[in-house]
Order: C-alpha cells, then sequence, then structure tokens
C-alpha cells in the first residue's frame, strides 16, 4: 500500500470501527451518553430519569442506524482505498 493512502485507510477503520460499536455495543454508546448528559443536560438522568427511561429505546434506535450509516461509509471507504490502490493503478 502507497504510504499516502495510509492515513484515508487509518480513517476509515476508525470510522468501520465506530460504526461497530454504535450497532453491536448500543449499551455502551448509551451509557457514555448518559455519562456526557449528567454534565452538560438541561435534564440530568439523575434529577428526570422518567425522561431517559421513556426515550430509551428511541435513543437506541438513533445510535443503531447512526452506526449502520458509519459501518457503511466506513467500509465503502476502505473497498474505494483497496480498488484504487491495486485495481486502479
Amino acid at each position: 500500500m502507497p504510504s499516502e493512502m495510509i492515513l484515508p485507510a487509518a480513517l476509515a477503520l476508525i470510522v468501520a470501527s465506530l460504526g461497530c460499536v454504535l450497532v453491536f455495543h448500543v449499551e455502551t454508546a448509551m451509557a457514555l451518553q448518559r455519562r456526557y448528559a449528567e454534565t452538560v443536560s438541561w435534564a440530568p438522568p439523575s434529577e428526570h430519569p422518567e425522561y431517559y427511561g421513556k426515550t430509551a429505546a428511541h435513543r437506541k434506535g438513533v445510535f443503531q442506524f447512526g452506526g449502520v450509516v458509519l459501518l457503511l461509509v466506513g467500509i465503502s471507504l476502505l473497498t474505494l482505498i483497496v480498488y484504487g490502490t491495486f485495481f486502479a493503478a
């Protein structure tokens, strides 16, 4: 692989890895979001547990949809890099 393709390949792997985390380990993403919301939200989870319980299914679906999009983008970018490196040159 040429040296100018290392950075785009690393970016593609990072994006695809983040997509995998969001799709397959959505509980981890939701725990990180809950911890972040505790510090910056107008309605922290500790003060409004019913709000976070009511929106948990929606947030889980949003994380999974975003993960699928990131996974597809990362895989597509990696595919284009491999194709451009070995077949188009």
